[in-house]
C-alpha cells in the first residue's frame, strides 16, 4: 500500500482551498488596499493536534487601485478548476465576513472568513476551513484554521515586483 500524504501535500491542499476564495471576487465587495509593499504573515493550523505556530512571512507590492479581491485572484491564477459560492456576507465599514463553498475535480471546502481592515495600513483576518476529496488517490478530511496580518511598509516596492492582477484567462 502507498503512504499517505507528505505533510508538504496536505499544506498544497490547504493552500489550494484556502487561497480559492479568488473565485469569489464578483461575489464579495472589494476593501482597497493602500499601494506599496506589504508585510505578511500568515499562520495555518492543520487540524486540533498542530502546534505549529511559526508564521509564513512574505512580502506584495500592491499598485494604485489594488483590491482585496485583485489580490486573491492573483494567487489562484493557475488553480481554474475551483468554483465557489459565497452566503452570509456581512460587510460594515472596513470589516467584512463571510462563508464559502469551494468544489474541484477532487476535494471541496466549506470555510467561514473573516477580514478587517483595521486602518489605510493594516488588516487582520481569520479562516476556518473543512475539506474533505482526495489529494494524489488518497482520502483527505481535515480541519484547518488561519490566521493573518499585513502592514504597510512604504510606498515604494524596491525589488519586490508588483503582483499580476490580471484576471486567468478561461
Amino acid at each position: 500500500m502507498p503512504p499517505g500524504p507528505t505533510i508538504r501535500t496536505l499544506t498544497l491542499c490547504a493552500a489550494f482551498l484556502l487561497l480559492s476564495v479568488s473565485a469569489l471576487t464578483a461575489q464579495v465587495a472589494d476593501l482597497p488596499i493602500k499601494p506599496g509593499l506589504w508585510n505578511t504573515q500568515v499562520v495555518l493550523k492543520m487540524g486540533a493536534d498542530d502546534k505549529d505556530m511559526r508564521p509564513l512571512s512574505q512580502q506584495a507590492c500592491f499598485t494604485a487601485g489594488s483590491t482585496i479581491s485583485g489580490y486573491l485572484t492573483a494567487l489562484t491564477k493557475s488553480l481554474p478548476d475551483i468554483k465557489c459560492t459565497v452566503a452570509n456576507k456581512v460587510q460594515t465599514g472596513h470589516h467584512l465576513v463571510f462563508d464559502t463553498i469551494c468544489t474541484g475535480p477532487t476535494i471541496s471546502s466549506k470555510a467561514h472568513h473573516d477580514f478587517n481592515l483595521a486602518d489605510p495600513d493594516h488588516f487582520s483576518g481569520s479562516s476556518h476551513t473543512a475539506m474533505t476529496g482526495s489529494m494524489q488517490g488518497h482520502p483527505v478530511n481535515m480541519e484547518m484554521s488561519k490566521t493573518f496580518t499585513g502592514s504597510f511598509v512604504s510606498t515604494d516596492c524596491g525589488t519586490v515586483k508588483p503582483l499580476d492582477l490580471t484576471p486567468a484567462k478561461p
